[in-house]
C-alpha cells in the first residue's frame, strides 16, 4: 500500500494491484499496511456496503459521538465518488475544515478518515457502491449528521461551504436525501 496524499489528518492510499493473464488481484485493506504508514486503525469492527442509485446524490456528512466515534477506510467497488472528511473536533485547529478525494472503482484508491471527522460523499456516477471499514460499533443513539451545505464549513480551497460538485463535475440531485440528512441541524450544533 502506498500513501499518495495527506490532507489535514486524512490520507489517500493506493493498494498494490497485481495483474496477471486472468485479470488482477489486490489486498484492498490491511491493518498491517496502515500501521507501516503510521495510520491509527487498530481493529475492524464492521464492513459497511452502501449503494447509491443516482449520480449527484450527497450522503452525509455523518459521524458518531464519543465514545462511539469511528475511524473509517473507504473504497469504491463500483462507480465513483467525491469523498469528503470534515474535522469535527472542537479542540482541533482545523475544526470545521474539510478535505476531499476522488475515489473510483477504476483507480481503486482508499481514503482514511480519522475518528474525529465526519464523512460524506457525492456519487459521481449512477449505480455507485462503496465499502467502508469502521473501527468501532455502530450506535443508533450516537449517530449524527449536520447540513452538508452549511456555509460555516470550510472547503479545502479555503472557501466558505464545501463544493460537493467537485468543481462542477456533477450536478447535485438534491431531491434524493435521507430524512436524517434532510433534517440535519447546522454545523454549529454538532455534538461530538
Amino acid at each position: 500500500m502506498k500513501l499518495l496524499s495527506t490532507k489535514l489528518s486524512t490520507h489517500l492510499l493506493e493498494p498494490a494491484v497485481i495483474p496477471d493473464v486472468r485479470g488482477w488481484f489486490q489486498v484492498a485493506f490491511s491493518i498491517e499496511d496502515l500501521h507501516k504508514l503510521n495510520i491509527p486503525f487498530n481493529s475492524v469492527y464492521q464492513l459497511n456496503h452502501s449503494y447509491t442509485e443516482h449520480k449527484g446524490v450527497v450522503r452525509g456528512p455523518n459521524y458518531q459521538m464519543r465514545p462511539y466515534n469511528q475511524a473509517k477506510v473507504i473504497r469504491v467497488v463500483k462507480g465513483a465518488i467525491y469523498s469528503v472528511g470534515i474535522d469535527i473536533d472542537p479542540e482541533s485547529e482545523n475544526y470545521g475544515h474539510s478535505v476531499g478525494f476522488y475515489l473510483s472503482a477504476e483507480n481503486k484508491y482508499l481514503m482514511y478518515v480519522p475518528n474525529t471527522y465526519a464523512h460524506g460523499f457525492t456519487s459521481l456516477e449512477d449505480d455507485t457502491e462503496i465499502e467502508y471499514f469502521t473501527d468501532n460499533v455502530y450506535c443508533y443513539e450516537a449517530a449524527k449528521s449536520f447540513r452538508f451545505d452549511d456555509k460555516a464549513l470550510i472547503d479545502e480551497s479555503g472557501a466558505q461551504g464545501i463544493d460537493w460538485t467537485m468543481g462542477g463535475k456533477v450536478n447535485l440531485n438534491l431531491s434524493i436525501r435521507s430524512d436524517k440528512n434532510s433534517n440535519a441541524p447546522d454545523f454549529k450544533y454538532c455534538e461530538f
